[in-house]
């Protein structure tokens, strides 16, 4: 027989980043445990759910009794462990006192390798009643948590614990977590449901807690939400579309409602519209509102934890509390306009960029030398406006829109630039230096933003601030994402190791060491990650064209393409694997063939196949070309190893051919390692 396990840890509100994350931890700690006692029927998957005040697990099927399991324990040989007699010898009589048996729970066993005496131990067999309190409790104290409080009788939890429900079907579980008891009840929402409700069964979840008012599934306050601002928006506006924001507040609410609140129009023509979305989002936790033509409208939606605003109270409140935030945020704009970002500059002696690493006026002339190299190595890109868009790109640290909204970082110099006349080339390559999610609009952009990562990064892993297992403080990893994106998305060349020797070159002598061969690595890593996630190539091919070089983001790129359309390599990978591990395994490392030494047909015939295939281009269609004639390259390679015998008699042919197979390799592998391909 099989029964529903039902378990509510219900507590003080929950931080929203954190519930997700704690819920499934729960149940995995949960699963963990009943799996390891053995009552879960195969393939049980948990029904988890939470909200602000409450993390819920619901095991749709729990065995009610454990299964019996046999041991059986090997012990000595049965000829030393029964004397001629049959009766127990003294090494049978040791072997179960060892185990806590009596000399006639000896058993004869046979085996492949002769007759043993064996011990049978039954486990198992139990009520599962009797397990669970001790189990739930086990996968409770199991759980590794962000954070954590301690009160009580030393219980741990990132919340104070207030209730806990544990029904079994329709039994009580017995569970104590620091001396807090289980029972059979549950709490509504705060103002809008009843203190406390009783439940009876698992089988009444989730709707007894729908009655009252508490969403338990983020997907039903997802749509709760959905229904309610598509219910007070009016035709024509719709919700800006934040899907952050959205996450946050369900994990603030258990039943949601909206409101739609206003604000003066003026505003919008006063105030850049990233500054009134921003107060709006991240200050106030507000969706803002847009027409059918996608501008900003004078309108704002707050997501309530309540059921209606009947008296337009919360509204008005909302109203009045956003009013404050846009005139002070006004205030900011008119007043950092009296200082040129030029003007700027001297202040940002007094930011610090890093304790080591200097102030950010250091690190802005560093920026505007290496922009102006990085825009010099590609063609058609201007270097003087990417030098003077570097110089300036920090300016805004120092103004007070930025100090209030560290989120507008970069997008206010941007506006400030275009507000002082600056041209827009400049203005906005300044406000896309911190781009993420998509690369830079221009090269000039482009050159900004890779400046500033690349100083970030080259300075960190100099003094040795890298990123360790899951601990990246500095977000280097983040960068060195935003450096891979934008040299592929935007299709430009660029030697990671020149830029990175050129960004070591600006920090002179003001740091010691150099960042070592943990930032190449750091790069590889960063652009496999970026072609298996963003690119969607299958993992053997990225490791092949990686182990070809990951120098060039944009090259690598290219030549996964390339691979990744190819005709099966499968053949040609087998052979050249045969070919590597012959030269390995001599420790050959001469490349230098003689042609008038190559004496057998098929080893003159691969030393043309070889010297034949094309390598002029460097884009993905020579690259895929190229990939065709490597595919043909199978046969001439499988007659080679049929026909010629390597290790010949005479050492000057030997040692030609040994070379002509390392010349085979190091050519096939130019644009990827076959060796690491699946298939």
């Amino acid at each position: 027989m099989r029964k529903p396990l039902l378990i509510e840890l219900g507590c003080e509100e929950i931080p929203a980043r954190m519930l997700q994350s704690l819920a499934e931890e729960f149940a995995r700690c949960l699963v963990h445990h009943l799996n390891s006692a053995r009552v879960l029927p195969p393939g049980a998957e948990p029904q988890v759910a939470w909200t602000p005040r409450r993390l819920i697990c619901l095991m749709p099927e729990v065995l009610e009794h454990q299964p019996e399991n046999i041991e059986q324990i090997l012990g000595p040989a049965a000829r030393i462990a029964f004397a001629p007699t049959g009766e127990p010898a003294p090494a049978g009589i040791a072997f179960a006192a060892k185990h806590g048996a009596a000399p006639a729970d000896l058993q004869r066993v046979t085996t492949p390798k002769g007759d043993y005496v064996a011990l049978h131990r039954k486990s198992g067999g139990c009520d599962c009643r009797s397990l669970l309190p001790s189990l739930v409790a086990e996968a409770f104290a199991a759980m590794n948590l962000p954070r954590s409080m301690r009160w009580g009788a030393d219980l741990r939890f990132i919340r104070p614990l207030r209730w806990v429900l544990a029904l079994f079907g329709d039994d009580l579980v017995p569970v104590s977590l620091g001396g807090l008891e289980a029972n059979r009840e549950s709490r509504g929402h705060r103002t809008l449901g009843s203190a406390r409700f009783p439940v009876l069964a698992g089988a009444e979840y989730p709707e007894l807690w729908r009655r009252n008012f508490v969403l338990v599934r983020p997907a039903d306050r997802r749509a709760q939400i959905e229904a309610a601002v598509a219910r007070v928006l009016p035709v024509g506006l719709r919700r800006r579309t934040d899907a952050a924001l959205e996450d946050i507040l369900i994990n603030l609410t258990e039943w949601p409602d909206a409101v739609l609140g206003g604000f003066d129009a003026d505003f919008l023509q006063a105030l850049p519209a990233e500054v009134l979305v921003t107060v709006m989002r991240d200050h106030q936790k507000y969706f803002a509102v847009e027409d059918d033509a996608g501008r900003l409208a004078p309108h704002f939606l707050a997501v309530i934890n309540q059921h209606g605003d009947p008296h337009g109270l919360i509204r008005h409140g909302n109203e009045r509390v956003l009013r404050a935030r846009f005139s002070d945020a006004r205030f900011f704009f008119q007043n950092d306009r009296k200082l040129t970002l030029a003007q700027r500059l001297p202040l940002l002696e007094q930011v610090t960029f890093q304790a080591r690493l200097g102030s950010y006026r250091q690190k802005s002339r560093r920026l505007r030398a290496l922009a102006e190299w990085l825009a010099q190595q590609w063609a058609g890109c201007d270097a003087l406006a990417a030098a003077e868009a570097a110089e300036l790109a920090k300016s805004d640290l120092t103004s007070d829109m930025v100090k209030e909204l560290p989120e507008l970082q970069g997008i206010m110099g941007g506006h400030y630039a275009r507000a002082e006349g600056l041209p827009e080339a400049l203005a906005e390559a300044i406000a896309d230096q911190y781009a993420w999610e998509q690369p830079p609009r221009s090269d000039v952009g482009a050159a900004v933003s890779l400046a500033d990562k690349l100083d970030t990064i080259v300075g960190m892993f100099t003094i040795g601030d890298v990123p360790t297992g899951s601990a990246d403080p500095f977000g280097l990893r983040r960068q060195g994402n935003g450096v891979v994106r934008t040299l592929i998305e935007r299709q430009l060349p660029l030697s990671l190791a020149a830029a990175g020797a050129q960004a070591r070159t600006g920090y002179g002598a003001q740091i010691e060491g150099d960042p070592g061969p943990g930032l190449q690595e750091f790069f590889r890593e960063r652009l496999g990650f970026y072609l298996r996630e963003t690119g969607g190539f299958a993992p053997d091919r990225v490791a092949a064209v990686l182990g070809a070089g990951a120098d060039s983001p944009l090259d690598t790129f290219r030549r996964c393409q390339a691979l990744a359309q190819a005709p099966d390599l499968a053949a040609v990978a087998a052979v050249v694997k045969r070919a590597r591990s012959i030269v390995r395994k001599e420790k050959w490392t001469s490349v230098a063939v003689a042609p008038d030494r190559l004496q057998a047909p098929a080893e003159q015939a691969l030393y043309q196949s070889i010297a034949a295939l094309p390598q002029a281009g460097n884009n993905a269609a020579d690259y895929a070309a190229e990939l065709q004639s490597i595919a043909a390259l199978a046969a001439p390679l499988e007659r080679f190893f049929t026909d010629v015998r390597v290790n010949d008699d005479d050492p000057a042919i030997r040692a030609n051919r040994l070379s002509l197979l390392a010349w085979s390799v190091a050519r096939l592998s130019r644009l990827a390692d076959f060796s690491e391909l699946q298939g």
